[in-house]
């Protein structure tokens, strides 16, 4: 499957399908944590009081485990910005296992993240 040339897929951003996600610090607790979290989300973004992306927690991994989100987090996830274009997203999704990726400003602020799901149903609207 080649890159679209002409409608929305070739011009739109996934600035325009990002979601907010649920944060925690560094020195949460993660019982804390799990207790916040709403809706399907099964991970947390850690940042830190600017709002810099540190890591990620990933709720169904450390389901029954206790300790600061400092000792369970995974550093580093692999973040898009939001010039990224939609079109190219679904084609990395597509080659690949993720469920999600965060999306961060160049300075590594977190914007939310984009669901492979939303990514999908905006290229069925466009089919």
């Amino acid at each position: 499957m080649g890159m679209p040339t002409e409608g929305l897929l070739s011009k739109a951003t996934i600035q325009t399908i990002v979601r907010e996600v649920p944060v925690c610090r560094l020195e949460d607790d993660v019982t804390d944590v799990k207790s916040r979290i709403a809706g399907d989300w099964t991970f947390s973004v850690v940042v830190d009081p600017e709002r810099i992306v540190l890591g990620l927690l990933d709720l169904v991994t450390i389901q029954h485990s206790q300790g600061t989100v400092e000792d369970l987090m995974k550093p580093a996830p692999l973040t898009l910005r939001p010039s990224v274009l939609i079109a190219e997203a679904i084609a990395y999704f597509e080659q690949s296992d993720l469920k999600f990726a965060i999306v961060t400003k160049s300075t590594g602020e977190l914007m939310g993240a984009i669901r492979k799901s939303d990514l999908e149903s905006v290229k069925q609207e466009q089919s």
